[in-house]
């Protein structure tokens, strides 16, 4: 048996819905991946977006794949516990909404997606829709 990965069409799939979604709301996002290993392996950024915002989204994804959870849980985690972003020792590392980790049906992690360009809260809830596709 092959070991599964964040292969092309995973992310094509999700790329393309939350594309399809940004469009259809008239606000755009910048979407990023990581593979297992926290390596930023895809990137696109519709056209109205921040270049800042691949580094930002690329800090989502790797967080997401270095705690093995989502990045609002994280957050949150964060804040209950009173510790500020200046805490964190791993520049990559962020605490802002948008990044979700991406598992095997077996509970491996094969990588994490991060998106930006919308509210924090609408950052993760498109990051967790887009996740939710591989599940279907």
């Amino acid at each position: 048996m092959s070991r599964e990965y964040l292969d092309y069409e995973k992310r094509r799939l999700m790329t393309s819905y939350l594309l399809e979604r940004a469009a259809s709301a008239g606000k755009p996002i910048t979407v990023a991946f990581t593979d297992e290993s926290r390596a930023v392996i895809d990137i696109t950024m519709m056209d109205g977006m921040a270049a800042r915002s691949v580094a930002l989204v690329s800090k989502k994804a790797y967080t997401a794949a270095l705690m093995h959870k989502r990045t609002a849980d994280w957050w949150a985690q964060m804040k209950k516990l009173g510790i500020d972003s200046f805490a964190m020792n791993d520049p990559q590392m962020t605490y802002l909404p948008g990044g979700a980790p991406i598992f095997t049906d077996e509970g491996d992690l094969i990588g994490a997606i991060g998106v930006s360009g919308w509210t924090m809260e609408e950052d993760q809830m498109l990051a967790d829709e887009a996740v939710a596709l591989l599940k279907k």
